[in-house]
C-alpha cells in the first residue's frame, strides 16, 4: 500500500502495483489448493513476470490443470516466448492468455489485439517464433501455430499431448 500511496500521481503504475499485489494475494489464498509445480500455476508466475517487466496487463484464465514435467516445461516456456512478443511488438494494451487441459491434451493460447503482423515477413535471422516457440513445441512432440494479419492482432496456439 505504501508503494501505491507512492505512486498516486501516476495512475498506469498504482495499476501496475496493484495487478501485482492482487497477483500475490491470490496465490498465497489459493496456493495449497492448486499446489506448485502445475502448468496453470507456472503460467500464471510466467504472466507476472511479463507484466513487472514489459508493463503491459497479462490475464490467465486456465481449465483444468497439469503437473509439471519436462514438456509441459517446454509449453510453459513457449508460452512465457509468446507473451513477451505480445508484449514487446504488438502495441496491445493488454494480453490474454486461455489454458485448457483435457484428457490427453494440453493447449494454451497467447492472443493479443496489436497491430498484428504478417508472420512471412519475418526474417529468417529472427529465431523468436521459429525457433523458441515452434521448435520447442516440435522438440517436444507439440505443436504451434501462428496466427495474424496486419491491424488484426495474433493468436499464438500451443497444443501438446501428455498423460
Amino acid at each position: 500500500l505504501a508503494l501505491i500511496q507512492k505512486a498516486a500521481s501516476s495512475p498506469a503504475e498504482v495499476t501496475r502495483l496493484a495487478r501485482g499485489q492482487e497477483r500475490e494475494l491470490r496465490n498465497w489464498l489459493y496456493a495449497s489448493r492448486s499446489g506448485e509445480g502445475t502448468l496453470a500455476a507456472a503460467l500464471e508466475a510466467a504472466a507476472a513476470e511479463v507484466e513487472q517487466t514489459h508493463q503491459v496487463p497479462v490475464d490467465v484464465v486456465a481449465v483444468g490443470d497439469l503437473a509439471l514435467d519436462e514438456s509441459s516445461t517446454a509449453l510453459v516456456a513457449a508460452a512465457r516466448e509468446a507473451m513477451v512478443n505480445a508484449a514487446r511488438h504488438s502495441g496491445a494494451p493488454s494480453i490474454d492468455v486461455y489454458a485448457e487441459v483435457e484428457p490427453g491434451l494440453a493447449s494454451v493460447f497467447v492472443r493479443d489485439r496489436g497491430k498484428g503482423f504478417n508472420p512471412s515477413d519475418v526474417p529468417a535471422d529472427r529465431h523468436g517464433i521459429s525457433g523458441s516457440i515452434e521448435g520447442r513445441m516440435a522438440r517436444h512432440g507439440g505443436s504451434a501455430t501462428v496466427r495474424s494479419s496486419p491491424g488484426e492482432g495474433t493468436e499464438v496456439r500451443l497444443e501438446l499431448p501428455h498423460g
